[in-house]
């Protein structure tokens, strides 16, 4: 279903004609205009000479078409004196923008795949990615936690559009995105970290958002209308807006998304029942403008969400309301064969939980801020590209219960109709502030063939000291489109605030934990054979991609909430495991023939932990062992066309049940299908997920929906 990368709209000339781009036959080689991915762009311009790469773009009459990690001397054009062998030329665009893809495990899903989902939401779409584990306490992205390989849900890197925007309080909160799905280009999943991504303990997923469409006259606006209603009082509606005129570029969505809770199957499996205290309401706004170099944008969330027994067994009336608003600029700036980069973001994340809906009893206030800061530089030479950077991050938080005293005369607020817009600093007691400094260098190197790079990083925080970190990769080409890679990395997380002061419920924090440290060697290969049939190209046999992964991740000090028995009022607490070791095999394979067979896919990702999870009584420690995913988009006719996704789950670990009784996970097989019609102007499409109405849980004592169905209408313009 999903691709490392895939060339797209590919045009070739091949033999002399009277035409306008008859100046590429003349070259008498063949002349391949289309887009790949950024390492492709890396090697093929540096393999043939940068005069050779410019050369291109001119000929071509757009050089803006260009989009590669280099930057190209102006004065190396067609002046220059160099005589090369010209070979096959490549032009391509639209970079992969988290990392070089020669040597690592990139999980690439665009937005035609996105839309042929049952989704609404970044989680949901998450949830269908290989290697991926989403757990869910309810529906509708109202609270969602993401791990890779065996993680935690603090070790995952989240970005949107190159701009970090994990929480600083919680990893619960990292997936309060005000996105609309709508404005999704792609998707882009690493499997693994690296020296220049800070926080990427486990990996990285950065949503990269649409450009605008261009015609003759460079002014074009794509609009589009979309609303989804469904099963339990779901409504949806949905605005999105792609602008483009000359080279300034407008993004802006607004949506609702609510329901009034879901049904579930009940034990006996013949009859559904509603789950108490499963609704939800959430409205987001977003807005992105890119000018030239220039990159910002701006969000906001509201979000009103019943829990059930998301937290724990004790109370089935829990509820969390959060407000969530983020802002970033991020400028990019060409000179010869540097390329400068500077960029800063804010993020502020409000969050009210209460352990009895609408009750003072044992309710968290939180306020939370993240400031960042970075600058980096990136040039390229005959060898490869060198890059080094600097940033910085100010996390702060106010509390009812994280933190130290720093307002003894401040009052919790009264839960009793209480609103975030009501909540001011010096209500909250408690707080805490810690800044950090992390600092990059890498070499990236280019042979033939061969690609490779060597970094190192370092970071200094105010509460842990300093820390040192580095990756050395490298990856070979045996075949065109074919490679075999190995890497290894080591990776470090700093603990939350939660992590360290969080002191209500069944659970107590610990102020002397340590950050979380771990090696990783990974050994992998991906290909792809052959392309899509097109409308120039019907006799093609399709496009075949393969990929395999093996993994082993030595991990010390990561952090899990441990049951301790003697403890009768907070149970568990946050401590270092001296040793949680992971290793893995992810395996993915896909197939692309035409408008009729889109795309059949098989992938499977297994992981095992070395931690005996019921000796330690590990919380969140409880991951998937086994996950398969087998997915088949074909069409159906003149329009038509269906997309039907099955997922196996085995997940190791326990969790207490409504009546507090220990359970074990179960196997789960799920089924999701969509049905749709469109044209250039009008999509519609009817889902389901669940269509078995298999009863099972994601986390804890949280059942999860039954079957769901639902119809959606989409007006583009």
């Amino acid at each position: 279903m999903y691709k490392n990368y895939q060339l797209k709209r590919s045009i070739r000339f091949r033999r002399f004609c009277h035409k306008a781009y008859a100046v590429f036959c003349s070259l008498h080689r063949e002349v391949t205009i289309g887009r790949v991915s950024a390492y492709m762009a890396d090697l093929e311009m540096l393999k043939q000479g940068r005069s050779v790469a410019l050369s291109a773009a001119l000929l071509f009459g757009a050089a803006g078409l260009v989009e590669a990690d280099e930057g190209v001397p102006k004065d190396t054009a067609l002046s220059s004196t160099r005589q090369l062998s010209l070979q096959e030329v490549l032009v391509v665009a639209n970079k992969a923008e988290v990392h070089s893809e020669a040597y690592r495990l990139i999980t690439q899903v665009s937005h035609d795949e996105i839309e042929a989902l049952p989704i609404r939401t970044v989680a949901d779409i998450l949830q269908y990615l290989p290697g991926v584990d989403v757990r869910t306490r309810g529906v509708g992205g109202s609270q969602a936690d993401i791990s890779m390989r065996g993680g935690t849900f603090d070790q995952v890197l989240v970005m949107l559009n190159g701009v970090a925007l994990n929480d600083a309080q919680t990893g619960h909160y990292t997936l309060n995105l005000p996105l609309s799905t709508e404005l999704i280009e792609r998707v882009e999943v690493l499997q693994g970290t690296s020296a220049s991504l800070s926080g990427a303990f486990s990996g990285a997923i950065n949503i990269v958002t649409r450009k605008g469409k261009k015609d003759d006259q460079s002014a074009a606006k794509g609009l589009s209308l979309k609303l989804t209603a469904g099963m339990n009082g779901l409504v949806n509606p949905e605005l999105a807006a792609s602008l483009s005129a000359g080279k300034t570029q407008i993004n802006l969505s607004a949506d609702y998304n609510r329901a009034d809770g879901y049904y579930a199957p009940s034990p006996g499996e013949k009859e559904q029942t509603a789950l108490h205290n499963s609704d939800y309401k959430q409205a987001n706004l977003y807005a992105q403008v890119r000018w030239q170099g220039l990159d910002v944008q701006a969000g906001a969330q509201w979000k009103d969400a019943g829990l059930g027994m998301g937290y724990g067994f004790g109370s089935q009336d829990q509820f969390d309301a959060t407000r969530t608003a983020f802002a970033s600029a991020r400028y990019t700036h060409r000179l010869d064969a540097w390329r400068i980069e500077a960029q800063a973001a804010y993020r502020a994340n409000y969050d009210r939980y209460e352990w009895h809906r609408g009750q003072r009893l044992y309710g968290n206030f939180h306020f939370s801020q993240t400031a960042t800061a970075s600058l980096s530089a990136h040039y390229n030479s005959q060898i490869g590209l060198t890059s080094f950077g600097i940033g910085v991050r100010n996390d702060n938080i106010h509390s009812t219960n994280l933190g130290d005293t720093i307002n003894p005369n401040g009052q919790v607020p009264n839960v009793e109709g209480f609103d975030l817009a009501d909540v001011r600093v010096l209500d909250l007691v408690r707080g805490d502030n810690r800044f950090h400094v992390n600092y990059f260098a890498e070499q990236r190197f280019y042979y033939r063939g061969l690609s490779a790079s060597l970094g190192i990083n370092g970071t200094y925080n105010t509460r842990f000291g300093y820390h040192m970190g580095g990756d050395a990769n490298i990856g070979y080409e045996f075949y065109p489109m074919n490679h075999v890679y190995l890497n290894s990395n080591r990776s470090l997380r700093m603990p939350t605030f939660t992590d360290l002061y969080y002191n209500a419920g069944n659970q107590l924090g610990n102020r002397n934990l340590k950050p979380e440290e771990a090696w990783l060697l990974s050994v992998g290969y991906k290909g792809t054979f052959g392309a899509p049939s097109s409308h120039n190209n019907k006799k093609g046999w399709g496009q075949l991609s393969l990929a395999a992964n093996w993994y082993y991740r030595w991990g010390r000090n990561i952090i899990d909430w441990v049951y301790v028995p003697n403890d009768t009022k907070r149970p568990y607490h946050a401590q270092n495991q001296q040793r949680v070791n992971a290793t893995g095999v992810e395996l993915s394979a896909a197939y692309r023939l035409n408008e009729w067979l889109r795309c059949v896919s098989v992938d499977y990702a297994y992981t095992y932990l070395d931690l005996d999870l019921k000796e330690s009584g590990s919380r969140y420690l409880d991951y998937l062992s086994h996950k398969l995913t087998l997915h088949l988009e074909h069409g159906i006719y003149k329009g038509f066309g269906a997309s039907w996704t099955v997922r196996f789950q085995k997940r190791e670990g326990q969790y207490n049940d409504v009546t507090g009784t220990v359970q074990d996970y179960r196997p789960v097989w799920l089924l999701d299908g969509s049905v749709f019609w469109q044209n250039s102007y009008l999509r519609v499409s009817a889902e389901c997920t669940n269509m078995t109405n298999t009863r099972y849980y994601d986390y804890g004592g949280v059942l999860q929906p039954g079957a769901w169905a639902k119809v959606s209408i989409k007006a583009s313009i």
